[in-house]
């Protein structure tokens, strides 16, 4: 017989599936068990009649009481209403196992009839899909090479609008050097020293010389190299680490601030100013509840030569050279930014403020200015990596342009990832190194002088009257720097000691810058070339 519900045959050999198939087997022993039963029991009751007749006497008599008699044909009936009341049973279950079978024939059917719903929907919905994506490639390319057009214009004119940008940031830092009188004079052909670089017609002293300059020189190429700096890092749109204050109200000259103190949006009296002299004094200032104690700005400017404010006032000494080597990490800075690697081979670099921005804003450009120009100095397998860099970077314009990062577009915005990429190689990212530097180059250069300071009425040796071509001679002579080496060597290390006599021209103060040092023995003079 086969299942309704599993649709498969009785079988020994296979298991039972479901408990349709369990009832459907023992079905029928059950009906062949209560057959043998009732048989049993029609014969039992045969056998009490056939025994009632034969033994008349045995019947119970009419006075039984009713409880007797219950109690002899108890047994029989109790069976009998039992085994009625099974058949009954099985047969309500049977009934509701063939209804419930029935539905869930009915839920097969339909589950199939859904099944095949689905299929056809699938296989519809996946031939759409195939029609769909067929030619998806042809019109993802038709849709999108329009915004890619457009994206490469926009491209292209941001380009272009940054170029002509930089072009007139170039323009104008050269101009304003121009016009602040930022130029080179080269030094004699074989006479030793550096070349001068003037600014407004003074020459910037290298912060390597600041014991034999004036304060006058100092002051006045500070001031405008304070005021170009300024300028230039406003035209290029650049925040100077170091925060450069210039002469204003009540702050007759420049003072620059160190890094971790600029910009902190206050307003800060000049150095030895009292605080009525100060602007902080106004009602806006005095409600702003801030109790914290303002920075000091460094000094850019000299009351007295630098080696007497050392001996004089060790704190303003220590303050001025601080202030003006962070004016040259400044410049140091700018010019790293626009592609010149100054301190990229030694710390020195940074001294030479005035040749810094004369090559920064007065020479020619060159078409490379690479930092890793020597690559001998790289591992061979580094050495490839820093060469492809390095073409890179000179391919895509980074290096070797003035005014292409800054701190004022988005295109090529020096603190995106481009930008600090680019400033990470600098070695100079802090100035502390260099002060230091500085600091222990002027003590040494202050503790081994052994020279000692000429009066002006010494330099005449000998007065006899000089011919016309001589003191031609002689004036042309004395306009250029003489170096004059010391008898011995100093013991910081440093191959001499060096004064250095700045002539102007004919009718000038000659300034004759030396100290006399520790074991200075007799005298010196200098006589004219010409005698």
């Amino acid at each position: 017989m086969q299942c309704d519900i599993c649709f498969r045959p009785s079988n020994g050999r296979l298991p039972f599936n479901c408990t349709s198939c369990v009832r459907n087997a023992l079905y029928e022993p059950r009906i062949q068990h209560a057959q043998v039963l009732l048989q049993r029991e029609a014969a039992g009751k045969d056998i009490e009649r056939i025994m009632t007749i034969s033994h008349p006497a045995r019947l119970p008599d009419a006075s039984t009481s009713p409880s007797n008699l219950q109690g002899a044909n108890a047994p029989t009936r109790v069976a009998v209403d039992r085994t009625l009341a099974s058949i009954t049973e099985a047969m309500e279950r049977t009934q509701a196992t063939f209804d419930h079978v029935e539905a869930l024939q009915r839920q097969i059917k339909d589950m199939k009839t859904d099944i095949m719903k689905r299929k056809l929907n699938q296989s519809k919905r996946r031939s759409d899909l195939e029609s769909v994506t067929r030619d998806l490639s042809q019109r993802r390319a038709i849709a999108i090479d329009p915004t890619e057009k457009s994206i490469k214009r926009t491209e292209h004119r941001w380009d272009a609008m940054h170029i002509k940008t930089a072009e007139s940031r170039n323009f104008l830092c050269r101009e304003a050097a121009h016009l602040y009188g930022l130029e080179q004079r080269k030094r004699r052909k074989g006479v030793p020293g550096r070349e001068t670089y003037l600014i407004a017609g003074v020459a910037i002293a290298d912060l390597r010389d600041l014991n034999n300059a004036s304060p006058a020189q100092v002051t006045t190429s500070t001031t405008s190299l304070a005021h170009l700096v300024h300028l230039v890092s406003h035209y290029l749109s650049l925040r100077l680490p170091a925060e450069i204050t210039l002469p204003h109200c009540d702050y007759p000259l420049p003072t620059i601030f160190s890094p971790g103190s600029s910009y902190a949006s206050r307003e800060f009296p000049f150095p030895r100013s009292t605080p009525s002299q100060s602007s902080n004094n106004s009602p806006s200032g005095s409600h702003t509840g801030d109790l914290r104690p303002p920075p000091r700005p460094r000094p850019l400017y000299l009351d007295k030569k630098l080696p007497a404010l050392a001996k004089d006032d060790p704190i303003a000494y220590a303050l001025f050279v601080e202030g003006v080597t962070l004016l040259a990490w400044d410049i140091a800075w700018v010019c790293k930014t626009q592609g010149l690697n100054v301190g990229g081979n030694s710390w020195d670099e940074v001294c030479a403020m005035g040749k810094n921005l004369w090559q920064l804003l007065v020479a020619p450009p060159t078409t490379a200015r690479s930092p890793h120009k020597d690559l001998s100095k790289f591992p061979s397998p580094l050495r490839t990596l820093v060469a492809a860099n390095t073409t890179a970077r000179e391919e895509s314009g980074i290096e070797g342009s003035l005014g292409h990062f800054s701190h004022g577009t988005a295109h090529s915005f020096l603190a995106a990832a481009e930008g600090t990429e680019y400033m990470r190689a600098w070695r100079l990212q802090s100035p502390v190194k260099v002060i230091e530097k500085v600091k222990t180059i002027l003590s040494n250069e202050r503790t081994g002088a052994e020279w000692e300071i000429l009066e002006g009425n010494e330099w005449e040796e000998d007065p006899a009257p000089v011919s016309a071509k001589a003191e031609q001679d002689t004036k042309r002579e004395e306009e250029e720097a003489v170096i004059v080496k010391a008898s011995r060597r100093s013991d910081s290390g440093f191959d001499d000691t060096r004064s250095i006599i700045s002539a102007m021209t004919a009718g000038d103060e000659v300034d004759v810058s030396v100290e006399k040092g520790r074991g200075t023995s007799g005298w010196t003079k200098l006589k004219s070339r010409g005698g």
